[in-house]
């Protein structure tokens, strides 16, 4: 239970009761997400303390009330539950519904044992997949909802900037999808290193680094794609520096409040583009996919897992700017 900014209790609470439609979860594993973290500084928007956070998650359903899935399947849950009938839901874009309501924000999300679920927000599992890997089906859904956003096409060159649960996942994406990671982006050297072994090309660390490489590479060598998962503004700004003329740069990270100064001339200048990216999509069935046939690695994703009862050591361990962490998750049942 976050009671407020950095005030995370671990209680024992009434277990959730599945309205009609629903079902009821017990939840295996939650990974704690960057907005789980921005939420936990008291630095998001769209939800009030006391919050019980949450949103990348697996479990294992144990009552229903939808005829849309039964006990006993696994299964990872979408995060947004919408209106379903306004212009935004239409166009599968419920993350935009004037009347959004989010699992982990504004409802009570899975760093618990069980939680409630509309049967229409739970995705099935395959017996042959992890029940702590496929909580990276939402931030993997994300990712493939960025490439979607950005047109990404086989054979094009990317640049991922910020390397962390989310921009791991950009980058494995990517890859799967037929494009050439050629440079990833990240000051931390442990999440340089995992990126590298996942297949970019390049890796990089600081501005300095990234200004000799652009001049280096030339216009017509530089990424058709740059996604920028860090949302710090200074990583906008590379990121805009990074992409070729006529290019696209996709941003998925975002930090509340920050602003970050551009100059306005260079959306003309490189005829570049910049296509703003927000929640899963409709790829959460994608991304299982992916997971289930091992074309996303999550091993060097999910670096370390705590078990419910240290719920605040998780996350003030993925609040650390300069350790070795990149996705903590929580382990609710084994």
């Amino acid at each position: 239970m976050l009671n407020g900014p950095r005030d995370l209790t671990v209680e024992t609470v009434p277990d959730p009761r599945p309205p009609e439609g629903w079902a009821l979860v017990r939840v295996s594993h939650n990974a704690i997400c960057g907005s789980d973290v921005s939420l936990f500084n008291n630095a998001w928007h769209g939800s009030a303390f006391p919050a019980v956070p949450g949103h990348e998650w697996s479990g294992v359903v144990v009552e229903s009330r939808s005829p849309l899935v039964a006990p006993g399947a696994r299964v990872a849950g979408e995060i947004a539950m919408a209106c379903g009938h306004c212009r935004w839901c239409r166009a599968n874009q419920r993350v935009m519904c004037p009347e959004l309501k989010e699992f982990g924000f504004t409802d009570p999300g899975a760093c618990a044992e069980y939680i409630a679920v509309p049967g229409e927000n739970l995705v099935p599992l395959p017996a042959g997949l992890d029940l702590l890997t496929a909580t990276q089906a939402e931030p993997l859904a994300v990712a493939l909802h960025a490439l979607h956003r950005v047109r990404l096409e086989a054979g094009e060159r990317v640049a991922v900037v910020g390397c962390g649960g989310i921009g791991l996942n950009v980058l494995q994406a990517a890859r799967a999808t037929g494009a050439r990671v050629v440079l990833a982006v990240d000051p931390r050297e442990n999440r340089a290193a995992v990126a590298a072994r996942l297949g970019a090309d390049t890796v990089l660390s600081g501005d300095g680094q990234v200004a000799e490489w652009i001049a280096a590479t030339g216009p017509a060598g530089l990424p058709d794609v740059v996604i920028d998962a860090c949302g710090e503004p200074e990583a906008l700004r590379r990121a805009c520096d990074l992409v070729a003329p006529g290019g696209r740069v996709g941003v998925i990270g975002y930090r509340v409040g920050k602003q970050v100064e551009l100059m306005s001339a260079g959306w003309t200048l490189k005829l570049m583009e910049t296509i703003g990216v927000m929640g899963p999509g409709h790829y959460m069935p994608r991304a299982v996919d992916l997971l289930a046939r091992g074309a996303v690695r999550t091993e060097d994703v999910i670096t370390d897992v705590l078990p419910l009862a240290e719920a605040g050591k998780a996350f003030l361990l993925a609040d650390q700017k300069d350790g070795d962490a990149i996705r903590v998750a929580v382990r609710a049942h084994e």
